[in-house]
């Protein structure tokens, strides 16, 4: 019995390993929704999330991530809280900034949690005008997101934002406080442009839709002038139809007055010249 137990002990001291390395799984980054199920370690590229649209599955290939080697990039969501890797205790980046925020429109929250280690790669930029090359260190990348506003606005953003801070001062064992290799703000110019296109292209539209209403409203001026243009010419046609039929009427009856009143005033005179000499009427052979 006694040695049974200690071949039990000795089995599961050498099985023990094999079951750690089981537990682990170490998948190639890719977008979130295309992760293999399980893995607890991720390199060789960046872990996106892009769209989050179905949350159980996110949050199933999610949960059992541990480390990320390779950073971290949220791009264009319309979530207002990130918490999908709050179980990771463990981001680093070899070829840039360990996390990367990018145009998410409403982003006002994100949970690390468990986050114990946070380290991004120097990033080396070429100034052309020095003809010389700057390396810092950037951990932090929010490029045109609406979180870098609203962390400044929100005490619960806020918040957020200085627990980043304070994983990635203990990574490096920093004593400054917000120091510039931890966070960096980006304003692209594509943004910019779009920020001010958009209100552009509603001003145009307006524009639009005021000229196409104004045009209809001048037709339809028009054509309701042209009816009563027509209405009134009518009526005026028909008033000058009934002058000159009342004319015309007048006329008639006045010449026909005149037609009548020579016939009656002829025996009249004769009468009258008649009376006045009374001899001419005699014959001339009674003399």
């Amino acid at each position: 019995m006694h040695w049974n137990q200690v071949v039990a002990l000795i089995s599961l001291l050498l099985m023990s390993p094999l079951t750690v390395e089981a537990d682990e799984k170490t998948c190639r980054g890719t977008e979130v929704k295309e992760l293999e199920d399980g893995c607890t370690i991720i390199n060789e590229a960046p872990l996106i999330f892009r769209d989050l649209k179905d949350e159980a599955l996110i949050k199933k290939k999610t949960e059992t991530i541990s480390i990320i080697e390779h950073g971290v990039e949220v791009i264009e969501t319309n979530t207002e809280s990130f918490d999908y890797l709050k179980n990771v205790t463990k981001i680093s980046n070899k070829e840039g900034p360990a996390i990367i925020f990018r145009k998410n429109r409403k982003l006002k929250r994100f949970n690390f949690g468990g986050l114990k280690y946070l380290k991004g790669d120097p990033v080396r930029i070429s100034e052309q005008k020095f003809s010389r090359i700057i390396s810092f260190q950037v951990d932090v990348v929010f490029e045109d997101d609406h979180f870098s506003s609203e962390g400044s606005s929100s005490s619960q953003s806020f918040h957020d934002w200085m627990f980043l801070e304070h994983i990635s001062r203990s990574t490096h064992q920093r004593t400054e406080k917000c120091s510039k290799q931890f966070l960096e703000v980006r304003t692209t110019k594509e943004s910019s442009d779009e920020d001010f296109k958009l209100p552009a292209i509603i001003a145009m539209g307006v524009f639009a839709l005021l000229c196409i209403v104004c045009v209809g409203l001048t037709i339809h001026l028009f054509c309701h002038r042209n009816s009563v243009g027509k209405n009134d010419k009518k009526t005026t046609e028909k008033k000058n139809e009934k002058n000159k039929t009342k004319k015309s009427l007048e006329a008639g009856t006045k010449s026909l007055e005149k037609s009548k009143s020579p016939a009656t005033e002829t025996p009249t005179k004769s009468k009258s010249k008649s009376k006045s000499n009374p001899k001419s009427a005699e014959p001339t052979g009674s003399k």
